[in-house]
């Protein structure tokens, strides 16, 4: 099977001269669930936003075959997406439908189709009741739902979560981990929190430093204490 998201070499540097990722190779197979962890400050943001495009870094990305370029961007935005860590910074509309519309309707999608796809991704995180309301309304759980389903309306094949389960209390954090488990997309999820990663996802990848430090089976690696404790994760 080929991969749907292949990493070359990739590399990328902060404006200030500090290297934010040396070299990272990685391949995740359609329909993998891969959890990315690792210590503060070591390149997992920096990650997800190079594959998503927002971050123009150096080495190649290849979506589903395709090489990440200026000009294939706008297409492959369509194929894999970023949902931010802080839902505020996803959530700018009046309403919870305008919000989730926004993207598809941008694509200059006919009405009935953003209806549809604003239908459908609002159940795909049971929010549809929750149209018409005011995102800054919303409770933190109800406000990533909202934040997930904006990216769920373009149906991509793929998604990347930032934090996901950021400041969630225990019931909220259940019930996006019963969301997550439920979605047929390939999933890249950043974490701290390596419970989340071992009930959703059978792979781990260990960032630190900006350098892929292991990479395998959920259960082994977690298993590792001294693995865990040498990159600061607990």
């Amino acid at each position: 099977m080929n991969p749907f998201l292949e990493v070359e070499n990739l590399t990328y540097t902060y404006p200030d001269g500090r290297p934010a990722l040396r070299g990272i190779g990685l391949k995740i197979l359609p329909g993998e669930r891969v959890a990315l962890v690792g210590p503060n400050g070591a390149g997992k943001s920096t990650l997800l936003l190079a594959l998503a495009g927002i971050l123009r870094a150096e080495g190649r990305i290849l979506v589903d075959g395709t090489l990440l370029t200026p000009a294939s961007l706008p297409r492959l935005r369509a194929r894999i997406g970023l949902v931010f860590q802080l839902p505020d910074d996803q959530l700018f509309s009046p309403t919870v439908y305008e919000d989730v519309a926004f993207a598809p309707l941008y694509q200059d999608l006919p009405p009935g189709e953003v209806h549809a796809r604003v239908e459908e991704a609002l159940a795909g995180v049971g929010m549809q009741a929750f149209a018409g309301r005011m995102p800054h309304h919303l409770s933190m759980g109800e406000k990533k739902r909202v934040a997930i389903a904006t990216v769920l309306a373009m149906r991509p094949a793929m998604l990347l979560l930032d934090e996901p389960s950021a400041g969630l209390d225990p019931r909220g954090r259940r019930e996006l981990i019963s969301l997550l488990n439920g979605l047929p997309q390939t999933l890249l999820i950043a974490t701290h929190d390596l419970d989340l990663a071992g009930r959703l996802c059978p792979r781990i990848v260990i960032l630190d430093g900006g350098q892929i430090v292991a990479d395998g089976e959920s259960r082994a690696l977690l298993a590792d204490a001294d693995l865990l404790a040498a990159h600061g994760l607990v």
